[in-house]
C-alpha cells in the first residue's frame, strides 16, 4: 500500500519544495504568485527571504538529497561559529563522490567520500538534525575561503564550554584540536594548524579572540582568559576578559549592551573600580579598536604594560594582517536589513 504525500503546511513560513505541496494536491499556479519567496529553484517560502547565510541554509534545506550535507562556512555558520562571511557568501553544499556536485544558483558545490564524518547539527528555528561537516573538518575546509582571523574565532568557539552554546552536544577539546591538526591533511592544512596553535579556551566572543589575536600580532605574553580577581581579603571582584598577571593589566572588550544598558554600566563601573582598588590597571577596548587593525590593537596592549614589541615569523604576521573587509556580515546572525538581492528560482 502506497503512504499518502504528507500535506504541506501553506502558512508555515519555513521553505518547502513546489513538488511536494503539488503531490499533497495543491495546484502549480498556486506558486507562482508574488506572494511567494522564491530563495532557490523550486523552493517557496512564506517567510522572508534570509538575511545571512545560516538562513539561506535553512531556506535551502528542502532540496538536501539524501547523503549530502551543509559544508565549509556554511557548516560553521549552522554550528553557530560567530564568523563573518562574504555578503554575497554561497550556500556550500556537500555530495557523496558518486552524487555529483550540486548545480544551483546561489549554491557552492563540493563532493566528499562516503566514510567522511557527518555531524548532526540543531539549530532554533528547526526542530529535525541538519546534517553538516564534522566542525572541525568544516573549519579545515574554510581554512581556504576565510581571513585567518575568522578560522581561529571559528576554534575557539568550538573549543568553549558546551554550556555556552545552544547545542550541548558540540563540544571540541584541546585534545581533538591538538590530534586533528597533527592529522591533518590537504589544501588549507598548514593555515589549519596555524589556526589551531592560536585557538584558546575561554574567548567567549568574536571580539575577545581579535583582541587577543591583537596581543599575539605583537609578541604580546600569553594572557589568563575569563581571569577570576580576588582583593586582598579574598573577596571575588568579578571574572574579566583577559589579565596580563605579571603586569597586573586587564583587558576587557565591551560591546553594545555596555554602553546603552545603564544597569550594565553601573556593573562595569563597580567591578572595574573594585579591581583598580586591589591593584590592577584596566584597560577597556570597544569595537573600533579592535576592527581596524590587529597589529594597533596589539600596540596599543603592549603600551599599556610598558613591554616592548617582540617580532613574530613573517608568514605568522601576514595571515594576522588579514582582514575580512567591508562587504561582509555575521553568519550566524544580524540585526541590519536584508542585505541580499532576491534570486528568482526556476521549476
Amino acid at each position: 500500500m502506497t503512504s499518502q504525500p504528507q500535506p504541506i503546511a501553506l502558512t508555515d513560513e519555513r521553505a518547502f519544495l513546489v513538488r511536494d505541496a503539488v503531490r499533497s494536491g495543491c495546484g502549480r499556479a498556486t506558486f507562482r504568485h508574488p506572494r511567494w519567496h522564491r530563495p532557490f529553484a523550486g523552493v517557496r517560502s512564506r517567510g522572508p527571504i534570509a538575511a545571512t547565510l545560516h538562513g539561506w541554509a535553512l531556506q535551502y534545506l528542502p532540496r538536501l538529497r539524501p547523503g549530502e550535507r551543509f559544508s565549509h562556512s556554511t557548516a560553521l555558520a549552522l554550528l553557530g561559529c560567530p564568523v563573518r562571511v562574504s555578503q554575497h557568501a554561497l550556500v556550500d553544499v556537500s555530495s557523496p563522490v558518486a552524487a555529483g556536485r550540486v548545480r544551483c544558483r546561489g549554491v557552492a558545490g563540493h563532493r566528499h567520500r562516503e566514510v567522511a564524518p557527518e555531524y548532526p547539527c540543531i539549530v532554533p528555528e528547526h526542530d529535525d538534525w541538519i546534517p553538516v561537516s564534522a566542525p572541525l573538518d568544516a573549519v579545515l575546509q574554510s581554512a581556504l575561503q576565510l581571513p585567518f582571523c575568522e578560522l581561529v574565532v571559528a576554534l575557539d568557539f568550538l573549543l568553549l564550554n558546551p554550556s555556552e552554546r545552544y547545542d550541548p552536544h558540540l563540544y571540541v577539546t584541546r585534545d581533538d584540536l591538538k590530534i586533528f591538526a597533527a592529522q591533518a591533511s590537504g589544501r588549507g592544512t598548514v593555515r589549519f594548524r596555524e589556526a589551531a596553535a592560536l585557538a584558546r579556551v575561554g574567548a567567549e566572543s568574536r571580539m575577545e579572540t581579535l583582541m587577543r589575536l591583537g596581543n599575539a600580532r605583537v609578541g604580546g605574553p600569553e594572557l589568563r582568559l575569563q581571569a577570576e580577581l580576588h582583593d586582598g581579603q579574598g573577596c571575588w571582584i568579578g571574572r574579566f576578559d583577559a589579565a596580563d598577571d605579571e603586569a597586573r593589566a586587564i583587558f576587557e572588550y565591551d560591546g553594545g549592551q555596555h554602553l546603552v544598558s545603564l544597569q550594565q554600566r553601573r556593573r562595569d563601573a563597580v567591578k572595574l573600580q573594585a579591581a583598580r582598588d586591589a591593584g590592577w590597571r584596566v584597560r577597556v577596548f570597544f569595537a573600533d579598536d579592535v576592527l581596524k587593525s590587529s597589529l594597533a590593537t596589539g600596540r596599543r596592549m603592549l603600551h599599556f604594560t610598558g613591554r616592548p614589541e617582540r617580532p613574530v615569523r613573517p608568514m605568522l604576521a601576514r595571515l594576522l594582517d588579514e582582514r575580512s573587509g567591508d562587504r561582509t556580515e555575521p553568519a550566524t546572525h544580524t540585526s541590519s536589513p536584508m542585505s541580499r538581492t532576491l534570486m528568482s528560482g526556476h521549476e
